[in-house]
């Protein structure tokens, strides 16, 4: 299942650079975790190091959810769920272009070009479901 897409949603996806991808833990407790994530016009991409929770928590409940911040002030929320499965390993996520375009600015600024080599685990989400708040 696919979820229909408004513009304004098909924006923040494409244009927010961080988002909330919350997984469940062994114990069935959910996981947030801060992001980065590109989409393609049809699912979300996240990478990870391979030994990372969320790919585990992914192993064994796909069920997710990513949520964008609001605009400030309680509007313009965005939260997607779909189904996460682990869509490629022992990848390097600098040879995703149009991942890299996205956050290969960022990694230089903070100094982390080089250990992105070891977030080598991709994983894919599907939009099965999308919730917003109205924008102010």
């Amino acid at each position: 299942m696919t979820a229909a897409l408004t513009s304004e949603v098909i924006d923040r996806l494409n244009q927010a650079h961080y988002g909330w991808l919350t997984t469940i833990a062994k114990s069935g407790q959910p996981v947030p975790k801060l992001i980065w994530f590109y989409f393609d016009g049809e699912a979300l991409f996240v990478y990870s190091s391979p030994t990372a929770a969320k790919v585990a928590h992914v192993r064994r409940h796909p069920q997710v959810s990513l949520n964008l911040d609001s605009d400030g002030s309680g509007g313009g929320i965005v939260v997607v769920g779909g189904e996460a499965t682990v869509d490629a390993e022992g990848v390097d996520c600098r040879e995703d272009g149009p991942y890299w375009a996205k956050y290969g600015p960022a990694a230089d600024q903070f100094g982390l070009t080089d250990s992105m080599v070891d977030y080598s685990t991709r994983l894919r989400i599907s939009v099965d479901k999308v919730w917003t708040t109205p924008t102010a």
